[in-house]
């Protein structure tokens, strides 16, 4: 029971947002736009908002639109928008179960949106491989579904789009049923913390009670509660009915298997089905009677049997043949609790009809949908082998045509061989040309190593003789001038004097002291970068120049060598110094991501100062700049900023580890 909550919080599909159908006068407006449009490019935007609105009615007169939009697109050249028709198509036909056919508008959409760097075709590439994750989930193929989440998510995190946090909260889902607890909690907190970053409360809510479910399913209910009690507030600001759901459904759950207070978790269960009663939603409102019964049931309570009615009568209404067997089940415990054996013996065989039922329709949806898995992988087979008796057969032609060509004149072949040595020549000189500008780059790559462990080597020399032999000679005058206080005699303007000298002797040690740690953090050699990155930024934050907050994921587990971790904390350190320089910030995000599966460490300093343009990086000579480029190359990394005048600035640096 405790795992019914995940079905409940999966992140639905882009273009598949909107869980019931739009009312009919909005209806009529949106098909009212598509006639009224005065031109094609006009007309695909008003099929594309009619269909976005109704997706999920799932009706076969969607198709002509489909078909329009297809059509229209392909009239004047719209890839944008012959790409989103096709994603509409993957979304329209995965709701029907047709999986083939939705796979086939995916390798469509594929096609058209492949290599176009535009930022709507990009996020139509992320729409593409999310869309199809979700398929490849609702037929239990998470392997293939994980391969497509971890694309989209690559995608929208370029984009820095707020998709990625329902994209972290699918893979989490794909983990939990795979009963990798542990993964699914890491993804689960990337999703609140990428909610939190970009700021939208409605989808913090609901990826805080995705990660609420997967404490419960490691029966870690402490964590739970204490995420829900933190959750609570937002919760009940967003005045939410399908928020309110899932909070009290988990709060039942940590006050039934946690708390042990089975009254509490009744009170809370009703209140679920109470708002799963306002979201016309009745799988939700069946599973929440499910449970109200179970527990009434147990402590005795009367008004079980009033329960009991309400589900079966819903099971009855809505074909929810579950419920109906567990309703026939409770029906027969009630009456064997009241002495009328007869009617318990009567609810008894029934509940028994209908589980033998269930059990048999279980078995053919199992094989049903091992089908349709049968069905991609031979489709994907299928086209493997296409593939190679298409080659085989355009190679049967070339030879056959190199043999006439022979025939035809000698000639022409000595000419044809002549010219093949002679781009084989310039081939081989293009060749060493390359290895002469790889060596040359490894050179320079040697050099810059060289050049930074020397660097950080005299910083640690200078961090140490500063600490050691500056600041001993400090501590001692400070020492001998106060035993020499004690023993003169000073008039309280030279006792005053004096005092301002200590004082200024006091500030002169921290100062150097607060130097020799910039130059060499004794905390990043002792206790790694994580540890180091986040008191650096702590004490720029109590600088009170600007505000810096730091992240982190996934750290804990990170093995990175200290030449790496000491060259990135070089980086952010001159990033963050630009920052103040220069963009007249207010607020800044230093995000470090480490990806166990991917070996990926990505690392994000974004500011709300006035931004630049970033041409201007290509000319300029500053050490700054040369300094931060030249060490990401140093860890043959990629480095990515977005800024524009007024709008802040976002940097994005990937390191392989």
């Amino acid at each position: 029971m405790r795992k019914l909550l995940l079905i409940l919080i999966v992140a639905l599909a882009i273009f598949s947002s909107n869980g019931r159908a739009q009312p009919l006068t909005k209806n009529d407006s949106l098909r009212n736009n598509i006639s009224k449009a005065a031109t094609d490019s006009l007309k695909i935007e008003a099929l594309y908002e009619y269909m976005k609105a109704n997706l999920n009615n799932n009706t076969s007169d969607f198709e002509p639109y489909i078909r329009e939009m297809i059509f229209l697109s392909r009239k004047i050249n719209f890839k944008w928008g012959l790409s989103t028709a096709y994603i509409l198509s993957l979304s329209y036909y995965k709701n029907r179960g047709e999986i083939e056919r939705s796979l086939n508008y995916a390798d469509s959409a594929t096609l058209v949106t492949k290599g176009d760097t535009a930022e709507n075709m990009r996020t139509n590439m992320g729409h593409i491989s999310s869309n199809r994750g979700n398929l490849y989930y609702n037929i239990g193929d998470y392997e293939n579904a994980l391969k497509d989440y971890f694309q989209a998510g690559k995608i929208f995190r370029q984009l820095h789009h707020k998709l990625l946090a329902t994209i972290y909260s699918n893979i989490s889902n794909c983990f939990m049923s795979l009963s990798d607890h542990k993964k699914a909690i890491e993804y689960s907190r990337l999703a609140v913390s990428t909610a939190k970053t970009v700021g939208d409360k409605r989808l913090l809510a609901t990826s805080m009670m995705n990660l609420a479910t997967a404490y419960t399913n490691m029966d870690n209910y402490k964590a739970a509660d204490s995420l829900l009690r933190v959750a609570w507030p937002i919760v009940e600001h967003l005045q939410n009915s399908k928020s309110f759901h899932a909070y009290y459904y988990n709060k039942a759950e940590i006050e039934a298997y946690y708390k042990k207070d089975t009254l509490k978790a009744i009170d809370y269960y009703q209140k679920s089905y109470a708002y799963a009663l306002q979201n016309q939603d009745v799988s939700q409102q069946g599973k929440a009677l499910d449970l109200i019964i179970n527990f009434q049931l147990d402590l005795k309570q009367k008004d079980a049997k009033a329960n009991i009615d309400k589900l079966y009568q819903l099971a009855k209404e809505n074909g929810l043949d579950d419920n109906r067997a567990s309703a026939l089940d409770y029906y027969s415990t009630w009456y064997s609790r009241l002495g009328d054996y007869r009617k318990a013996y009567e609810y008894e065989k029934r509940f028994r009809t209908v589980s033998d039922s269930l059990q048999s329709n279980e078995i053919k949806e199992k094989a049903s949908m091992m089908e349709v898995r049968f069905r991609v992988a031979n489709k994907e087979q299928e086209i493997n082998q296409l593939k190679a008796t298409q080659k085989i057969q355009k190679l049967s032609i070339r030879q056959k045509n190199t043999l006439n060509y022979i025939l035809i004149g000698s000639l022409l072949a000595l000419l044809v061989i002549s010219i093949l040595i002679y781009r084989n020549y310039k081939h081989r000189q293009k060749l060493q040309q390359a290895r002469i500008n790889e060596l040359e780059t490894e050179k320079q790559l040697a050099a810059t190593e060289a050049v930074l462990k020397g660097e950080e080597q005299e910083r640690t020399r200078l961090a140490k003789d500063l600490h050691d032999g500056l600041g001993g000679m400090l501590s001692g005058i400070k020492f001998s001038l106060g035993n020499i206080k004690e023993n003169l005699i000073m008039t309280p303007d030279n006792a005053h004097a004096f005092e301002r000298s200590i004082d200024m002797l006091d500030s002169s040690i921290r100062e150097m002291r607060r130097v020799a740690h910039n130059m060499m953090p004794e905390i990043l050699v002792k206790y790694g970068l994580d540890t180091a990155l986040k008191e650096f930024c702590a004490e720029m934050d109590r600088g009170a120049v600007l505000h810096v907050n730091y992240q982190s994921v996934g750290m804990h587990q990170a093995d990175i060598p200290q030449t790496t971790s000491i060259t990135i904390y070089r980086i952010i350190q001159e990033l963050l110094n630009n920052t103040i320089k220069h963009a007249n910030a207010k607020n800044v995000l230093v995000q470090l991501h480490h990806s166990a599966q991917e070996k990926l460490l990505a690392v994000t300093v974004e500011d709300d100062g006035n931004g630049f343009d970033t041409n201007l990086l290509k000319q300029s000579n500053g050490m700054g700049w040369l300094n931060i480029r030249n060490r990401v190359e140093f860890l043959k990394g990629k480095i990515d900023i977005q800024s524009s005048l007024g709008k802040g600035t976002s940097i994005m640096i990937e390191i392989t580890i």
